[in-house]
């Protein structure tokens, strides 16, 4: 027999089971000490709500009890029955309460990281299953720095927001009805933001052979960086890992003055602890060998307005002057001299390394003059092996060796009509070319040149005749300004002399004799306008 002065423990759990008759029920398990003696049990079990409460009443065998409740509160009562059925007191009244499930959170997943392609913010939806017999969800989110706290009742298991990116958070969700039921427990769980991936931070290349110190630019967001050295092999033409350092701070790296002069490759990531890394931007440069004091620094930089060590350049020129003509030609009797205003036009192209001192260029020359109404045009072109030797600390001389094409126009006068004729005469043959440049500060240099032009294999000649051995040269001095590291500008004087001969034909009906030749000749003092551009 159960007193009502007897002591008993009710230990009750409860567990989620889907039920497809409404309302909602949950299976519930109850369990209580044994009474000695007892052979059975009655409960009674009320449902405390303001309208129509139930009550229901079981018999049970044993000292437990199994059943589906809906979520609400309830009070309960228990007494036992002995071998006779004879019943003992009703114990006091326990209320308790049947919660709703626990939310079961699906979005963001548990310890997630969601990628995205904003700097800034991001919308995110949360979503979590329906909780049966809920009425409402009461849904917070918190950022790991407090600054986000965003806390709202809902009617539906989902909730849309913008929140920052890069940082972890933490959601909770909880259900109840309109009797003030919760769920068991909060959901919680825990995701992280990331952000847009950085920027790629982009490397100073350094402007000489001097390194003191390498840079890169900080891209937004970016918290450090991984670095790394490599130094070109020249053995076996392969870049090898000089030097690794991870995770510096730092938006440069002192070069180390006692590391090996040569060719070098620097690579740079940015980092950040909520955004995924950048690329790997890698820059290629070169470290001078030997001495790379102050001293030996400021004489290279004086030698900066003379230096051309880029690779691939470009060069045009204008030349401007009043052109002295100059032609005999004993076939016709004629010999003519006059001066007339014209110009030559020259574009090129040439590369240098600064791994050899051997280079090339190549150059095209358009030239032309107007007399007597008629304007004469002639070209020339030619193809250079160039070698390069330095001269002192600022000197530097160059050598040009190579084939030439060159056109020149020849003004055959009648002395007795006085009209004139105008013909053609071209050849080929070798250039000989020699250039002493000076720097005078970084910027300013002076050049002198000089060339020849060795006429010695006829391309065309107006009777047919085999061409005559000629010189045609040109000597001149430049001053120039390095205005870029790119781009030079020159002006100066030029002298040039063009001369080319050939065989005079005798004839009764002429007045050349055997071993005279005809020969036409331009001389000009030019205004030389050049440029150069490295690319």
């Amino acid at each position: 027999m159960l007193k009502r002065s007897a002591f008993f423990i009710l230990i009750f759990t409860l567990w989620a089971a889907t039920v497809w008759a409404a309302p909602y029920r949950r299976l519930v398990n109850f369990e209580w000490e044994a009474i000695e003696g007892a052979k059975s049990y009655e409960i009674e079990l009320t449902q405390v709500k303001e309208k129509d409460p139930k009550t229901f009443t079981f018999k049970v065998q044993e000292a437990a009890w199994n059943g589906r409740l809906t979520p609400g509160k309830y009070l309960m009562k228990l007494r036992s029955r002995d071998y006779r059925g004879v019943p003992g007191e009703w114990s006091p009244e326990s209320d308790f309460n049947v919660g709703l499930d626990t939310a079961a959170l699906k979005f963001p997943a548990s310890r997630s990281r969601i990628t995205t392609k904003e700097t800034d913010k991001t919308k995110l939806e949360f979503q979590w299953a329906p909780v049966p017999g809920a009425d409402q969800y009461h849904f917070s989110l918190t950022s790991e720095d407090g600054k986000t706290q965003i806390s709202e009742v809902l009617s539906e298991p989902s909730f849309k927001t913008s929140v920052p990116v890069a940082m972890n958070y933490t959601w909770k969700v909880s259900a109840s009805n309109k009797e003030g039921i919760q769920s068991e427990a909060t959901a919680v769980s825990q995701f992280s933001v990331l952000g847009k991936v950085l920027e790629n931070p982009k490397i100073d290349k350094p402007e000489s052979e001097f390194v003191r110190e390498i840079k890169w630019t900080r891209p937004d967001y970016a918290t450090k960086y991984d670095v790394y050295i490599f130094k070109g092999n020249p053995t076996t033409k392969k870049w090898e890992k000089f030097k690794v350092i991870e995770n510096t701070e730092e938006d440069s790296l002192a070069f180390d003055q006692s590391w090996p002069g040569g060719k070098y490759q620097i690579a740079v990531r940015a980092k950040s602890d909520m955004r995924p890394h950048s690329t790997l931007i890698k820059q290629t440069f070169s470290v001078r060998n030997g001495d790379r004091s102050p001293a030996a620094e400021y004489t290279a930089l004086v030698r900066k307005s003379i230096d051309r060590v880029t690779g691939w350049y470009a060069i045009a020129s204008y030349l401007i002057t009043e052109m002295q003509f100059r032609g005999i030609n004993p076939e016709k009797n004629s010999s003519v001299a006059y001066s007339a205003m014209g110009g030559t036009g020259r574009m090129g192209v040439g590369w240098f390394s600064p791994d050899t001192p051997w280079g090339f260029l190549g150059i095209i020359d358009l030239s032309g003059f107007t007399f007597n109404g008629k304007t004469q045009t002639f070209a020339s072109t030619e193809l250079n092996a160039v070698y390069r030797k330095s001269v002192g600390d600022r000197g530097e001389a160059r050598f040009q060796m190579g084939p030439y094409y060159k056109e020149l126009p020849e003004t055959v006068g009648d002395p007795f009509s006085g009209q004139s004729e105008d013909l053609k005469i071209s050849s080929a043959g070798p250039h000989l070319g020699a250039e002493y440049w000076y720097s005078l500060t970084p910027k300013l240099g002076l050049q002198i040149n000089a060339h020849m032009y060795m006429s010695l294999m006829k391309i065309s000649t107006p009777n047919g005749e085999p061409l005559t051995p000629s010189l045609s040269t040109q000597f001149g001095f430049l001053g120039s300004y390095r205005f870029t590291p790119t781009f030079t500008g020159l002006v100066g004087y030029a002298r040039r002399e063009d001369k080319m001969s050939y065989n005079a034909v005798p004839s009764s009906s002429n007045f050349a004799v055997d071993g005279d030749v005809n020969e036409s000749t331009i001389v000009g003092n030019y205004l030389n306008f050049f440029a150069e551009w490295a690319f």
